[in-house]
């Protein structure tokens, strides 16, 4: 075989052999941006607590609290945050949630904070957990198959020193106004 046949040869099997490795890599591009695009949307960060001074009286207005079903009785959350909305707790989300409780868990940034303390007194019983990642400082209540013994009697403040932190307030149509813009 001549030099020119080899030359001849090599570029005849270069062609597929180049031509494979570009369909390898358009395959490998469409699979990466494929699942790129068909991955969840991450949910958006959690806002930090903002220290806020309530006066030395924490009181349910100032308190957010999430309801969570995680039994079995249809509309319980529902039930249990009409009742919080009723003694004044800002109420955030209403919903279903895994695992089951047994008992009514209130969940909170620090067991004994001080938001989390006056959202117990309204569930004689109730157990108490910290979760650390709960930066915005909202309290979550989490009830079962029962309906929870509700205290509508309990204390609707607490005594705290100094500033608390609780969930950042969120923007008015005034706060996001630019100065000096009038409202429609």
């Amino acid at each position: 075989m001549t030099p020119d046949e080899r030359r001849r040869y090599r570029r005849m099997a270069g062609t597929p052999i180049t031509l494979l490795a570009l369909v390898i890599l358009i395959a490998v591009a469409i699979h990466v941006g494929w699942k790129s695009v068909s991955a969840p949307i991450p949910p958006p960060p959690i806002t930090p607590c903002v220290n806020q001074d309530v006066k030395g009286n924490l009181t349910t207005g100032n308190v957010t609290v999430s309801v969570y079903n995680s039994g079995h009785t249809r509309g319980l959350a529902s039930s249990v945050s009409k009742q919080l909305a009723n003694v004044g707790f800002v109420i955030d989300a209403v919903d279903n949630r895994e695992p089951i409780v047994k008992t009514v868990t209130i969940i909170g940034h620090n067991a004994k904070d001080p938001e989390v303390k006056l959202v117990a007194g309204f569930f004689p019983g109730a157990v108490l957990k910290s979760d650390p990642k709960r930066v915005d400082h909202e309290v979550e209540v989490v009830v079962g198959d029962r309906n929870p013994e509700f205290k509508t009697n309990a204390a609707k403040s607490v005594k705290v020193t100094g500033p608390v932190c609780l969930p950042s307030p969120s923007p008015t149509p005034s706060m996001l106004a630019t100065p000096g813009e009038k409202q429609s």
